[in-house]
């Protein structure tokens, strides 16, 4: 539940906040309203620990000012997000899944069997339903964690960072959903662009289409299938296929030469 309209400063007193259509309600305020901040939004949120309020402030005495990051060989950095590492950065560091939610699953299954032996309607099914939620909070809880700290590392060794501009929800409907949930993907894409946007740096989305095959080297495209982990090609360029991608998506981002020497057709590695 949402509530857009302004917070004043007099309905938050002490322990209690004063909200429209509501009421007066008792919270716990994990650490105190800054001076010269202004609350625009309030908002509900019932989880299966408690209920959460989530204020949004905004600090009137900083102006919005939009980055002017120009994306450059030396200021941006690609990354190639995918299943079997979370992402490899263009300077081939590597990030593995933590798979909470896979790792997770024994024990999900396991309180989903205790559930469904429980009578409709009882307390008991009623705990048993709580356990459930609780468990998937807490993979929720670790997954977000985890969002956090790999897009704080990100920005404190770039100023531009590059992803590909992937279809994520037509993604999250195929053969791969529950791997590509687990990633969160999505999630983690729209806080590197809130972090990003805090530190006054640039998030950059390029096509997708090719990224792969290409080679980053000299724009030779290179075939492979989803089962070739390598790229090789015939001008000397070798490299692992998620660190060529990440290449390919800097090179995207800055217009990197690579790119303009293989112009708008697509060649083929041996061809002539």
């Amino acid at each position: 539940m949402a509530f857009p309209y302004p917070i004043k400063p007099e309905h938050l007193t002490g322990k209690f906040i004063q909200l429209p259509k509501i009421g007066k309600l008792k919270m716990i305020l994990h650490r105190p309203i800054p001076d010269g901040f202004k609350i625009k939004t309030a908002t509900i949120t019932r989880k299966a620990d408690g209920y959460y309020i989530s204020l949004s402030l905004e600090d009137v005495t900083v102006p919005n000012i939009e980055p002017d990051v120009i994306p450059t060989s030396d200021n941006t950095m690609g990354i190639d997000m995918g299943l079997k590492s979370f992402l490899v950065t263009s300077d081939n560091q590597e990030i593995e899944i933590p798979q909470h939610y896979r790792k997770s699953e024994k024990k999900l299954k396991r309180l989903q069997r205790h559930l469904s032996r429980k009578k409709k309607g009882s307390n008991r099914r009623k705990k048993a339903i709580k356990r459930v939620a609780k468990t998937h909070l807490k993979v929720a809880n670790q997954r977000k964690d985890f969002h956090y700290k790999t897009a704080i590392w990100l920005l404190a060794k770039a100023e531009v960072i590059a992803h590909e501009n992937l279809n994520i929800k037509g993604l999250a409907k195929s053969m791969l959903a529950k791997s590509i949930t687990d990633a969160g993907w999505g999630q983690f894409l729209q806080i590197l662009n809130i972090k990003a946007a805090s530190a006054g740096c640039l998030v950059v989305g390029v096509n997708p289409r090719g990224t792969s095959q290409e080679c980053s080297d000299c724009g030779v495209t290179v075939p492979k299938t989803l089962s070739d982990r390598w790229h090789n090609c015939l001008c000397g360029a070798s490299y692992c296929r998620d660190h060529n991608a990440a290449r390919n998506i800097k090179h995207r981002a800055v217009g990197h030469p690579v790119l303009q020497s293989s112009g708008n057709v697509r060649r083929v590695a041996g061809s002539h």
